[in-house]
């Protein structure tokens, strides 16, 4: 096939690769063409064609034009981003005709650019990734707080994935809760869990740390259940275990996490700020499991990604998520960690200590085993390639 994929999200050359990188990648491996056209109005991108990541794959950007230092010049750069994707972005696409087009949430920020190119027969499908049910969950964790926007943006976001041919949700209760939200949806749905790549190995791998050592990866902001952590680890230091934390990465909550961490007088934690992939994935060789974590008081499940990420370097995870979200019951499923309620700290503590305590015995290494096996058979990038190329035979077959 031939692929548009139209995306705000991709690395530049030497910068960390995102999962539409990893995606892209995988799809050029399986035999596919991959375009890629680029709008990301907050990053600074120059306008054109980029250097190609790898065979097989063409990154075409519209452009930045202005900075979001202010409210208004976040506005001003949306709105620029979007005429420049309807107008140097269209000329770039037209040349071409293309088997799929994929796009993922948030869809408004695709300015309508997919449906465009799929009424003038440009792209022969479109295919919508849905990660992030917005505004509903943006709303809910405070990045919004403005609740009179939730209308106009759902509304928004309706029209962005309404002509979609094929949905991809995360899981069973992803979709569920989509055909809720938006009951008209008309579009095939399929479940693609998030992905990651296979590690590359390091020339020299890395040894695990002495003490049980669980890490969190993933940005501090709204959302991420860090202060759930930081409470557990406390838990675990005031009992006298020798379980350790690590938090690895930045966000606009670190200057608060790092307070509670020292209001809380912990020395079981480490903040270690943001890293790139490959130092990331060596960290993960040390450490002995993983954590993902949410906030309670949240509609739309999610699935976070950050576990397929654990599961790819042999880690079991703790997924302490919304009552909402099946990706914990997903997880223990397969053997391949433990669930607690988002907001539980008492619960996240004892899950800790029970894969503590399995290290000490040294039986860990089944729960790793399986995190592995889970990773190789449900969620690697090639996996979800796989999953795509069904969906879109399907929707051919059907509509034939």
């Amino acid at each position: 096939m031939k692929i548009l994929l139209v995306t705000a999200d991709f690395a530049a050359r030497d910068a960390n690769p995102w999962l539409l990188d990893d995606l892209a990648a995988a799809l050029a491996r399986a035999g596919h063409t991959v375009d890629v056209l680029v709008h990301n109005p907050k990053v600074a991108r120059p306008r054109g064609i980029n250097p190609e990541p790898a065979p097989g794959i063409s990154v075409y950007s519209v452009g930045t034009i202005a900075g979001t230092a202010t409210r208004g010049s976040k506005l001003r750069s949306y709105i620029a981003t979007g005429v420049r994707l309807h107008t140097v972005g269209w000329r770039f696409a037209r040349r071409s005709t293309y088997d799929l087009c994929i796009y993922t949430s948030i869809g408004a920020f695709s300015f309508g650019f997919p449906a465009r190119i799929r009424r003038q027969g440009i792209a022969k499908a479109l295919l919508f990734i849905m990660w992030d049910f917005f505004p509903i969950h943006q709303i809910d964790i405070g990045r919004i707080r403005s609740s009179w926007l939730y209308r106009p943006l759902k509304w928004l976001e309706w029209l962005a994935i309404r002509d979609a041919d094929i949905i991809a949700t995360m899981s069973p209760a992803n979709e569920r809760f989509l055909r809720t939200y938006h009951p008209r949806v008309r579009s095939q749905l399929t479940r693609v869990p998030p992905w990651a790549s296979t590690r590359v190995e390091s020339v020299i791998k890395p040894e695990r740390r002495a003490s049980f050592t669980a890490v969190f990866g993933g940005q501090l902001v709204k959302g991420r259940g860090v202060d759930t952590i930081l409470r557990a680890a406390k838990l675990l230091q005031d009992d006298g275990h020798s379980a350790n934390i690590i938090i690895a990465g930045d966000g606009s909550e670190r200057t608060a996490l790092t307070a509670l961490a020292r209001e809380l007088d912990l020395r079981n934690v480490e903040f270690v700020g943001a890293l790139p992939r490959s130092e990331y994935r060596d960290l993960l060789q040390t450490t002995h499991a993983g954590i993902a974590a949410t906030v309670p008081g949240v509609t739309p499940p999610s699935f976070p990604s950050k576990i397929v990420e654990y599961c790819a370097n042999g880690l079991p995870v703790v997924v302490c998520v919304e009552v909402s979200s099946d990706a914990g019951k997903y997880v223990e499923e397969h053997g391949a960690g433990l669930a607690v309620r988002a907001g539980d700290h008492v619960g996240l503590a004892r899950a800790l200590a029970a894969l503590s305590s399995e290290y000490d015995a040294g039986t860990l290494g089944r729960w790793a085993s399986a995190a592995q096996s889970l990773f190789d058979n449900e969620l690697s990038v090639d996996r979800a390639v796989e999953r795509i190329a069904q969906a879109v035979y399907n929707f051919r077959h059907r509509v034939s």
